[in-house]
Protein backbone atom coordinates (compact mmCIF):
# COMPACT_ATOMS: atom_id res chain seq x y z
CA UNK A 1 0.00 0.00 0.00
CA UNK A 2 2.76 2.42 0.94
CA UNK A 3 4.64 1.87 -2.33
CA UNK A 4 1.57 2.43 -4.49
CA UNK A 5 -0.46 5.02 -2.58
CA UNK A 6 1.81 6.88 -0.15
CA UNK A 7 5.14 7.02 -1.98
CA UNK A 8 3.69 6.60 -5.51
CA UNK A 9 6.52 4.30 -6.61
CA UNK A 10 4.63 1.17 -7.65
CA UNK A 11 2.50 1.26 -10.79
CA UNK A 12 0.03 -1.32 -12.18
CA UNK A 13 0.70 -3.13 -15.43
CA UNK A 14 -1.62 -1.87 -18.20
CA UNK A 15 -4.09 0.21 -16.16
CA UNK A 16 -6.02 1.03 -19.34
CA UNK A 17 -7.73 -2.36 -19.03
CA UNK A 18 -9.39 -1.01 -15.85
CA UNK A 19 -8.86 -4.20 -13.89
CA UNK A 20 -7.98 -4.31 -10.23
CA UNK A 21 -4.23 -4.96 -10.18
CA UNK A 22 -2.94 -7.65 -7.86
CA UNK A 23 0.71 -7.07 -8.74
CA UNK A 24 2.34 -3.65 -8.83
CA UNK A 25 5.62 -2.83 -10.56
CA UNK A 26 8.35 -0.40 -9.60
CA UNK A 27 10.10 1.10 -12.65
CA UNK A 28 13.71 -0.14 -12.99
CA UNK A 29 16.37 2.14 -11.58
CA UNK A 30 19.57 0.10 -12.02
CA UNK A 31 20.40 1.01 -15.65
CA UNK A 32 19.39 4.61 -14.97
CA UNK A 33 21.57 4.98 -11.88
CA UNK A 34 24.63 3.40 -13.49
CA UNK A 35 24.20 5.62 -16.54
CA UNK A 36 23.84 8.69 -14.31
CA UNK A 37 26.91 7.76 -12.25
CA UNK A 38 28.94 7.50 -15.44
CA UNK A 39 27.90 11.06 -16.34
CA UNK A 40 25.59 10.03 -19.15
CA UNK A 41 22.56 11.99 -17.95
CA UNK A 42 22.49 15.79 -17.96
CA UNK A 43 21.72 17.43 -14.62
CA UNK A 44 20.17 20.70 -15.87
CA UNK A 45 21.51 22.47 -12.78
CA UNK A 46 19.52 20.25 -10.40
CA UNK A 47 20.70 17.70 -7.88
CA UNK A 48 18.99 14.85 -9.73
CA UNK A 49 19.74 14.02 -13.35
CA UNK A 50 17.11 14.50 -16.05
CA UNK A 51 15.38 11.13 -16.29
CA UNK A 52 13.61 12.18 -19.48
CA UNK A 53 16.81 11.43 -21.45
CA UNK A 54 17.16 7.79 -20.47
CA UNK A 55 18.44 4.80 -22.33
CA UNK A 56 15.12 3.10 -21.58
CA UNK A 57 12.60 5.55 -23.02
CA UNK A 58 10.23 6.92 -20.41
CA UNK A 59 7.40 6.72 -22.93
CA UNK A 60 7.98 2.95 -23.24
CA UNK A 61 7.72 2.51 -19.46
CA UNK A 62 4.70 4.82 -19.38
CA UNK A 63 2.91 2.77 -22.05
CA UNK A 64 3.31 -0.34 -19.89
CA UNK A 65 2.79 1.08 -16.41
CA UNK A 66 0.64 4.21 -16.60
CA UNK A 67 -1.45 4.06 -19.81
CA UNK A 68 0.94 6.39 -21.65
CA UNK A 69 1.17 9.08 -18.95
CA UNK A 70 4.86 9.81 -18.35
CA UNK A 71 4.26 11.85 -15.17
CA UNK A 72 3.87 8.96 -12.70
CA UNK A 73 6.87 7.10 -14.15
CA UNK A 74 9.12 10.17 -13.97
CA UNK A 75 7.92 10.89 -10.42
CA UNK A 76 8.66 7.31 -9.32
CA UNK A 77 12.13 7.32 -10.90
CA UNK A 78 13.02 10.70 -9.41
CA UNK A 79 11.85 9.66 -5.96
CA UNK A 80 13.95 6.50 -6.02
CA UNK A 81 16.98 8.44 -7.23
CA UNK A 82 16.43 11.04 -4.50
CA UNK A 83 16.26 8.30 -1.89
CA UNK A 84 19.48 6.81 -3.20
CA UNK A 85 21.20 10.21 -3.26
CA UNK A 86 20.08 11.02 0.30
CA UNK A 87 21.15 7.67 1.75
CA UNK A 88 24.49 7.78 -0.10
CA UNK A 89 25.23 11.26 1.25
CA UNK A 90 24.30 10.12 4.74
CA UNK A 91 26.22 6.83 4.84
CA UNK A 92 29.23 7.51 2.60
CA UNK A 93 29.87 11.21 3.06
CA UNK A 94 28.45 11.50 6.59
CA UNK A 95 26.42 14.57 5.59
CA UNK A 96 22.64 14.84 5.66
CA UNK A 97 21.85 16.40 2.28
CA UNK A 98 18.09 16.92 1.95
CA UNK A 99 18.13 18.92 -1.29
CA UNK A 100 17.28 15.89 -3.44
CA UNK A 101 14.37 14.72 -1.32
CA UNK A 102 13.05 18.27 -1.01
CA UNK A 103 13.08 18.50 -4.81
CA UNK A 104 10.73 15.51 -5.14
CA UNK A 105 8.53 16.31 -2.14
CA UNK A 106 9.54 13.60 0.32
CA UNK A 107 10.29 13.90 4.02
CA UNK A 108 13.26 12.38 5.83
CA UNK A 109 10.96 9.90 7.60
CA UNK A 110 9.44 8.77 4.30
CA UNK A 111 12.87 8.28 2.73
CA UNK A 112 14.17 6.26 5.67
CA UNK A 113 11.06 4.08 5.60
CA UNK A 114 11.38 3.66 1.82
CA UNK A 115 15.01 2.63 2.29
CA UNK A 116 14.02 0.11 4.95
CA UNK A 117 11.42 -1.54 2.72
CA UNK A 118 13.24 -1.31 -0.62
CA UNK A 119 16.83 -2.02 0.40
CA UNK A 120 17.03 -3.90 3.69
CA UNK A 121 13.60 -5.50 4.07
CA UNK A 122 13.30 -8.98 5.51
CA UNK A 123 11.16 -11.78 4.07
CA UNK A 124 7.98 -10.81 5.95
CA UNK A 125 8.20 -7.23 4.67
CA UNK A 126 8.87 -8.16 1.04
CA UNK A 127 6.18 -10.81 0.56
CA UNK A 128 2.65 -10.84 1.93
CA UNK A 129 1.78 -14.49 2.35
CA UNK A 130 -1.57 -15.18 3.97
CA UNK A 131 -1.28 -17.20 7.14
CA UNK A 132 -3.46 -20.22 7.72
CA UNK A 133 -4.74 -21.80 10.88
CA UNK A 134 -3.74 -25.46 10.98
CA UNK A 135 -6.34 -26.19 13.62
CA UNK A 136 -9.07 -25.07 11.21
CA UNK A 137 -7.65 -26.83 8.15
CA UNK A 138 -9.54 -29.78 6.72
CA UNK A 139 -7.76 -33.00 5.82
CA UNK A 140 -7.45 -32.94 2.02
CA UNK A 141 -6.44 -36.60 1.64
CA UNK A 142 -10.01 -37.97 1.25
CA UNK A 143 -10.67 -35.36 -1.46
CA UNK A 144 -7.86 -36.58 -3.73
CA UNK A 145 -10.19 -38.28 -6.22
CA UNK A 146 -12.62 -35.39 -6.56
CA UNK A 147 -13.65 -33.99 -9.91
CA UNK A 148 -13.51 -30.31 -9.23
CA UNK A 149 -16.41 -27.99 -9.95
CA UNK A 150 -19.41 -29.98 -11.17
CA UNK A 151 -23.13 -30.08 -10.56
CA UNK A 152 -23.13 -33.80 -9.95
CA UNK A 153 -22.98 -34.98 -13.54
CA UNK A 154 -19.21 -35.00 -13.87
CA UNK A 155 -17.34 -38.05 -12.66
CA UNK A 156 -19.93 -38.74 -9.96
CA UNK A 157 -22.41 -40.22 -12.43
CA UNK A 158 -25.46 -38.80 -10.70
CA UNK A 159 -28.81 -38.38 -12.39
CA UNK A 160 -29.29 -34.65 -11.90
CA UNK A 161 -31.19 -32.67 -14.51
CA UNK A 162 -29.56 -29.35 -13.64
CA UNK A 163 -28.24 -27.46 -16.65
CA UNK A 164 -26.03 -24.43 -16.20
CA UNK A 165 -26.95 -22.86 -19.55
CA UNK A 166 -30.75 -23.10 -19.14
CA UNK A 167 -31.31 -25.14 -22.28
CA UNK A 168 -32.80 -28.55 -22.83
CA UNK A 169 -30.56 -31.30 -21.57
CA UNK A 170 -29.09 -33.76 -24.04
CA UNK A 171 -28.52 -37.12 -22.45
CA UNK A 172 -25.29 -38.95 -23.11
CA UNK A 173 -25.33 -41.78 -25.62
CA UNK A 174 -24.14 -45.11 -24.31
CA UNK A 175 -21.50 -46.15 -26.87
CA UNK A 176 -21.26 -49.74 -25.70
CA UNK A 177 -24.99 -50.37 -26.31
CA UNK A 178 -24.75 -48.92 -29.82
CA UNK A 179 -21.68 -51.03 -30.57
CA UNK A 180 -23.28 -54.21 -29.18
CA UNK A 181 -26.39 -53.65 -31.28
CA UNK A 182 -24.27 -53.09 -34.40
CA UNK A 183 -22.27 -56.27 -33.79
CA UNK A 184 -25.39 -58.33 -33.04
CA UNK A 185 -27.07 -57.48 -36.33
Amino acid sequence: YKMAMDWKLALPLHPEYRTLPMVWYVPPLSPIQSYADAGGLPHNGNILPAVETLRIPVQYLANMLSAGDTGPVIRALKRMMAMRHYMRSQTVEGVTDTRAIDEVGLSVQQVEEMYRYLAIANYEDRFVIPTSHREMARDAFPERNGCGFTFGDGCHGSDTKFNLFNSSRIDAINITEVRDKAEGE
